[in-house]
């Protein structure tokens, strides 16, 4: 299996979000040109997220929604490449209506079949709600599901073994695992483990991965989800380095 690099669209804070600077309009031309670096380097796809909401809600406003599904489907109107979609921390069906009517990918289920604790309240096992919908929709969306994600904490002692083959048994087309924090890279054992795990189901490396690293956990992994490491000086705040993308990608190919 080919491995694919995905690269993260780090949208600005959106308008009702605290820290909102920028109109809907820059918002996207910031997010427009991300996506174009990802496009030239050659990465395989993209996801757009609202990562600079802070604090996340799990319960979004409507402005979020609205906000996302604008800019989302420009994107998706020029997109070259795979879009997936992230909302946070979209913690019900949402996520799943509009990545379906927008025409996206993917989504990234968060808590897909755990209960969690994170800086927005609680995240519930989304499965049942995220599948119904899809059911309804009669939607061809993805769901790639993380296990044990990043900066949250778990409500019980459910391994992360179980954790895994839940999410395989809840139907997860792709399987997420990360480090404790954005931009730390999960154990090179625990891959190797989740990897046996997994059997079939593709799995995703979705946080730290870097030039010094991606050789060796790629070993293991099918598809990489790169954010901060392929931003200008390292800096999440600052737009994409095509040339940082192509690197990767080339390491990988």
């Amino acid at each position: 299996m080919k491995k694919k690099l995905i690269g993260m669209i780090h949208l600005k804070a959106l308008p009702s979000a605290p820290d909102n600077k920028l109109s809907l309009e820059e918002i996207f031309e910031y997010a427009k040109r991300d996506l174009e670096a990802l496009e030239n380097a050659g990465a395989f796809a993209a996801i757009v997220e609202n990562y600079f909401d802070i604090p996340y809600s799990t319960s979004p406003d409507l402005e979020t929604y609205i906000s996302m599904c604008n800019i989302f489907t420009r994107l998706k109107e020029i997109s070259t490449i795979s879009l997936g979609l992230n909302i946070h921390s979209c913690n019900n069906d949402e996520e799943m209506i509009i990545a379906s009517l927008c025409g996206a990918e993917f989504i990234r289920a968060e808590s897909f079949v755990e209960a969690r604790h994170s800086m927005g309240g609680i995240l519930h096992p989304m499965a049942p709600v995220l599948l119904r919908k899809k059911k309804i929709l009669q939607s061809n969306t993805k769901i790639y599901a993380d296990v044990n994600v990043k900066e949250t904490y778990s409500f019980s002692p459910q391994s992360l073994e179980d954790a895994i083959l839940d999410s395989i048994k809840g139907k997860a087309d792709a399987i997420i695992i990360t480090g404790f924090e954005t931009g730390k890279a999960p154990n090179i054992n625990e891959i190797k483990k989740v990897k046996e795990l997994v059997g079939t189901t593709p799995l995703v490396i979705g946080s730290g991965v870097n030039e010094k690293n991606i050789a060796e956990l790629m070993k293991y992994a099918d598809q990489v989800i790169v954010g901060s490491s392929i931003k200008q000086d390292n800096d999440i705040t600052k737009e994409i380095n095509e040339t940082k993308v192509r690197q990767l990608v080339q390491m990988i190919s």
